[in-house]
């Protein structure tokens, strides 16, 4: 398969146990190039440098940013953006939607990389066009066409504003329609498991920085498991969660059978699954409790899932109550 030269100006292995290289996913050169991440970002109308960045990064600390926003290196006489967007590791395309006003991700394409040892998804969005080439189901290589960046979504983006949104995570489930139903939204999921909701992402830039400076050598699943963890919540339940199934690298089963501790970051990625150690004798059957919590990752603005009191006991917001909700 012919790949561009930009793309080649960044290919890495990334473990020993995953063969597919890790290719940057747009025809900018400036982060192989050493380059600072106003280079090669895309910030919103605001101006902001580091809006287009991933995490609390919009409206003063208030709104959370899932992927990062990278800008283009070519546009028309008439400002479109012209640059050609590519897969950034080998995988199978798990959900095309081109229909650009039924998501706020537009004209977009997930796909899975089921031969990592965590099935990670990476998610290409606002795209103008999607080659005709892939499918739901084909196989495609690092560096392979995904289609053109543009500035497709469901509410109006500014030429000035043409980006692809690019985002590396995990999905919470593969029941996620079962949710979707209960909440009774006016539209229809046409997104199946790779809906946003329920999709959660980690930084890609500090994971390729990760990558780049070779400190992916333990897999997806050791670079996930040493973000800083913000939360411990237990959930007491018989189920095995769908995310147990999906992501078995990222789970201890060593322990009880009567529940689970879940790691979460601040903004709710989980990061593993361990079958509770030392279980409370009375507890039921859908109790749950946070039973350690990182108060320096808990200081933001947005995405906030856990209430602390004065005396240090802390609580479970509804932005959390949905996520446990999601998952069992």
């Amino acid at each position: 398969m012919k790949r561009c030269a930009a793309v080649v100006a960044f290919a890495i292995a990334l473990s020993a146990t995953y063969a597919s290289e890790l290719l940057w996913p747009t025809e900018s050169k400036a982060f192989a190039e050493g380059e600072p991440p106003v280079k090669f970002l895309q910030p919103t109308a605001s101006g902001n440098p580091m809006s287009g960045a991933f995490g609390d990064v919009r409206n003063n600390g208030y709104k959370f940013h899932e992927g990062i926003d990278i800008r283009p290196v070519r546009r028309n006489r008439k400002g479109e953006a012209l640059d050609e967007v590519y897969f950034a590791m080998d995988g199978t395309v798990r959900m095309i939607n081109k229909i650009a006003g039924n998501s706020g991700y537009g004209r977009y394409v997930v796909v899975s990389h089921e031969d990592a040892d965590v099935e990670v998804y990476t998610l290409y969005a606002h795209l103008s066009e999607i080659d005709a080439g892939i499918s739901i189901g084909s196989r495609v290589k690092a560096g392979q066409k995904v289609g053109i960046m543009g500035r497709s979504a469901s509410y109006p983006i500014a030429k000035a504003q043409s980006h692809l949104h690019f985002e590396i995570g995990l999905r919470l489930g593969d029941s996620f329609d079962r949710w979707y139903i209960s909440k009774k939204y006016r539209q229809k999921n046409h997104f199946g498991n790779f809906n946003g909701m329920n999709l959660y992402g980690f930084d890609p830039l500090a994971f390729f920085y990760a990558a780049k400076e070779g400190r992916i050598n333990s897999g997806f699943a050791g670079y996930i498991q040493s973000l800083p963890t913000a939360f411990v919540v237990r959930v007491y339940t018989r189920s095995v969660p769908d995310f147990v199934k999906i992501y078995p690298a990222l789970t201890d089963s060593n322990g009880h059978d009567c529940g689970w501790d879940i790691h979460f970051t601040w903004y709710g990625l989980p990061q593993k699954f361990e079958r509770i150690k030392n279980p409370r004798a009375d507890a039921k059957e859908g109790e749950f409790e946070i039973v350690k919590y990182n108060a320096e990752e808990l200081k933001r603005k947005c995405r906030k899932m856990v209430h602390v009191d004065k005396d240090g006991r802390a609580g479970a917001l509804e932005g959390l109550k949905e996520i446990l909700r999601k998952i069992f």
